[in-house]
């Protein structure tokens, strides 16, 4: 360390100040939340809706191709980057077991989803009665279909549809989707892979939705 001094100059560098170790708070010692949580590994309980609210926002779309996306993640539990890049090349539709090829996914990864008879219905309909022969299905901006969302929801309140006050996103509707399939017997392990999970550890956040999906503990003498 150099020091100067009413013009004179001073080097007072030693072993130690030269290079002093950067003090690291230990392992573990992270301060505590009330609950007892270390906040560096707390995760949020994913916000979701029920079935009955799902389709009042649906219903509620303020278009067709707003109600198509949203149907998307519903009954596909797409996320959102996925569904606004689905062509119509990826829908083998036309086979014994209906399916959804989805290129983008996170990390790159394909995966194939199958395709519950609700959207099937919608996607058959959207490609022989719309304007929709190649390319995206629905082509819009994400700030868009967050917009389609936020809008659906206002309308669903109006109607009396929902409760007012929930906090809905697009994602909202995938984590919707995940809780439903698990509370109807769905497990988890093919959860996981139809939601494009590279680990089933973050799956595993849904349990908290749905403690015993199974039913088990009613079997239970």
């Amino acid at each position: 360390m150099i020091i100067t001094n009413a013009g004179n100059t001073f080097d007072v560098t030693t072993e130690s100040s030269a290079a002093i170790p950067r003090r690291r708070r230990p392992r573990g010692r992270y301060p505590k939340t009330p609950d007892g949580a270390d906040p560096k590994r707390q995760k949020r309980i994913p916000e979701y809706l029920e079935p009955d609210e799902v389709n009042a926002i649906i219903r509620a779309a303020p278009n067709p191709k707003a109600k198509l996306l949203m149907l998307e993640q519903w009954r596909a539990g797409l996320r959102v980057s996925e569904a606004l890049v689905l062509e119509v090349r990826d829908l083998p539709l036309d086979t014994p077991s209906p399916t959804i090829r989805v290129r983008s996914g996170k990390g790159g990864k394909t995966r194939m989803v199958p395709v519950h008879p609700e959207l099937h219905g919608a996607l058959g309909s959207a490609l022989a009665y719309g304007d929709i022969s190649q390319g995206i299905i629905v082509d819009a901006h994400p700030a868009t279909a967050w917009r389609w969302v936020q809008a659906a929801v206002k309308r669903a309140e109006e109607l009396g549809a929902i409760v007012p006050g929930k906090r809905v996103g697009t994602h909202t509707l995938r984590h919707s989707y995940a809780r439903h399939l698990l509370m109807n017997g769905i497990p988890i392990n093919y959860l996981s892979r139809w939601l494009g999970h590279s680990s089933i550890q973050t799956t595993l956040i849904y349990l908290e939705l749905v403690p015993d999906p199974t039913g088990s503990l009613a079997m239970v003498p």
